[in-house]
């Protein structure tokens, strides 16, 4: 078999692309449960809406395996509260995606031009 050997820079790009492909993936999944955590926040802010006065006074809101009771205005602050920090958490960790997926393109195009179709790089699910 002809061709490129592999060298130790050549390794340390090839791990280097797997440490980031594999932040990468933890990454996206924490981003689609903060998406989901989003969803139902903006879900509890509508049900508020529609409560009764009389219901107003005391809103249950879980916090670990307590339930703390909260007066309707007090609820809304923090439901905005926990959206703006949610909403927050989700764009800084798509602007980390973006940089490492950049990143990760760079050392592919490095890669596959030593090494050609001799080298996988694609996850396979995408």
């Amino acid at each position: 078999m002809s061709g490129a050997s592999v060298t130790s820079a050549d390794q340390q790009l090839i791990n280097k692309f797997a440490r980031l492909h594999q932040s990468f993936t933890q990454i996206k999944e924490e981003i689609k449960e903060l998406s989901n955590d989003l969803l139902n926040i903006n879900e509890a802010a509508d049900e508020l809406l529609l409560l009764d006065e009389e219901d107003n006074d005391s809103i249950p809101f879980r916090i670990g395996q307590t339930f703390v009771h909260f007066d309707s205005d007090s609820m809304t602050s923090k439901l905005d509260q926990l959206r703006e920090e949610t909403e927050q958490k989700i764009k800084q960790l798509t602007d980390e995606n973006d940089s490492s997926q950049k990143e990760m393109e760079n050392l592919k195009r490095t890669l596959y031009a030593k090494f050609g179709d001799r080298i996988n790089l694609e996850s396979g699910k995408d």
